[in-house]
């Protein structure tokens, strides 16, 4: 078993940039056939870090992130780069004329981007698997190879792995928190306007956001001083009430799970925050809303992919993605529109409940699943893949920002991963609270 320790920013530095990119492109070729890479843009990657190297030389240090490893979805342009979203169908695709605003943004805080990633196709599962480029294990793996989560699997798996320091996706229904959790690393989902998504390609033009993912929270809070393009209001510095959704959000969760998050929650309120359990109406009445319309991911997922539904390349999508494109419910646009508003209604709904308090529970209901079985029965990946998505799901719909945090035991083994939520907007207080929190999680023995 493979045990990942908190790492900052400061170890980037104990190698030059560099020396750290020519291991990191060499150790990469490996992955290529797994899945987790799709590209390897090593002339690009060579060039950023040369330009690290020499301002590091100089004293000009760009800050935290100048010389740091990043891997990006492909989903998310490159210029030169063929954006495949994890496809068959866009293996020919022209490549992009420019970078995606995110990529833009993180190189010229001095990221070095070393290769694209693996994805479910067109990002529409959580499960990771696909067909057409291959399915990257786990880091959780031990025997068995294990589900990596997607649909940001190789992103997240990369990045476990110690071979890059940031991995950049999107997250629609869980795309970035629930493979951090799979993979037992950091995973952050801002609220949908807190990063530009000009150059990235979309599933669902409603809910997808940029998301990242690190094997710190350090690192994930630098990238979002870079990639944020609203103000940053000054939050409160007190430490807010944290309501538990657990029992009233969640699905069956897994022994370990909750053994793991419960524990996390005796530490939180060992660290003086308080915390108790609660229920939100606007969640209830979500629940109403799915059931009657259904899930909005696949109302425009269908509705973006229609005519290649209709086409004779239909066959050539991964069967299991190409079934929930087809199952999808399928609204006129009056019912689209109102289906909209009235999930607009909720997020104020929801805003107003919580207000500046936090959100919690746990990530996903189990961490490790057999890659092979689900590869290979479409009936149990589909099951899977809904029951994992339960709860991130809940809060792409309100469009709560949320963080995954990995929870070890005191031998380092990834037993589960608390998600950390705030009301639509309220990232900076989130991420304010959670510099506190994180060590309380993290650390056994408690500073307060």
């Amino acid at each position: 078993m493979t045990v990942f320790h908190e790492h900052h920013p400061a170890e980037a530095k104990t190698a030059s940039a560099t020396d750290q990119t020519v291991a990191a492109l060499r150790a990469l070729e490996s992955w290529k056939v797994s899945g987790a890479c799709t590209a390897i843009t090593a002339d690009r990657a060579m060039k950023l870090a040369t330009q690290a190297e020499e301002r590091a030389a100089h004293g000009r240090s760009l800050g935290p992130l100048d010389g740091m490893r990043v891997v990006w979805k492909d989903i998310i342009d490159q210029k030169g780069q063929v954006t495949t979203c994890g496809s068959e169908l866009r293996k020919s695709a022209p490549p992009a004329m420019q970078d995606a605003r995110c990529v833009a943004l993180l190189e010229a805080a001095g990221g070095v981007s070393l290769a694209r990633t693996g994805l479910s196709e067109f990002a529409f599962s959580g499960l990771g698997i696909n067909p057409h480029f291959g399915t990257p294990p786990s880091a959780l793996s031990e025997t068995v190879p294990l589900l990596p989560g997607g649909s940001t699997s190789g992103s997240a798996v990369l990045v476990a792995a110690g071979l890059a320091d940031l991995g950049v996706g999107t997250d629609t229904s869980g795309s970035i928190r629930l493979p951090a959790a799979l993979n037992g690393i950091y995973g952050f989902k801002p609220s949908s306007n807190r990063y530009d998504r000009a150059g990235v390609h979309e599933l669902s033009r409603t809910l997808d956001t940029v998301g990242t993912l690190a094997r710190s929270f350090d690192v994930l809070r630098s990238a979002d001083q870079v990639l944020s393009i609203q103000p940053t209001p000054k939050p409160d510095a007190a430490k807010t009430e944290i309501l538990d959704l657990s029992d009233s959000l969640g699905p069956a969760w897994g022994q370990d799970v909750s053994a793991a998050y419960e524990a996390a929650l005796g530490r939180i309120t060992a660290a003086g925050w308080t915390v108790r359990p609660a229920r939100l109406k606007s969640v209830d009445e979500l629940r109403v809303l799915t059931a009657s319309e259904g899930p909005l991911v696949a109302i425009e997922a269908r509705r973006k992919y229609a005519d290649l539904l209709a086409s004779a390349q239909a066959n050539k999508i991964d069967p299991m993605i190409r079934a929930r494109l087809e199952q999808a419910p399928v609204l006129s646009d009056a019912q689209y529109a109102g289906y909209l508003h009235k999930r607009e209604q909720l997020i104020s709904a929801a805003r107003a409940e919580i207000g500046n308090r936090l959100l919690a529970f746990p990530t996903v209901p189990s961490l490790r699943h057999s890659l092979p079985v689900y590869q290979n029965d479409p009936d149990a990946a589909q099951e899977l893949n809904a029951r994992l998505l339960a709860a991130t799901m809940v809060g792409s719909l309100l469009d709560w920002p949320g963080l995954a945090v990995p929870l070890r035991d005191a031998g380092g083994r990834v037993e589960g991963s608390i998600l950390l939520s705030a009301a639509s907007g309220n990232d900076d207080g989130l991420l304010s609270q959670a510099e506190r929190l994180v060590p309380a999680l993290t650390h056994p023995i408690l500073n307060t």
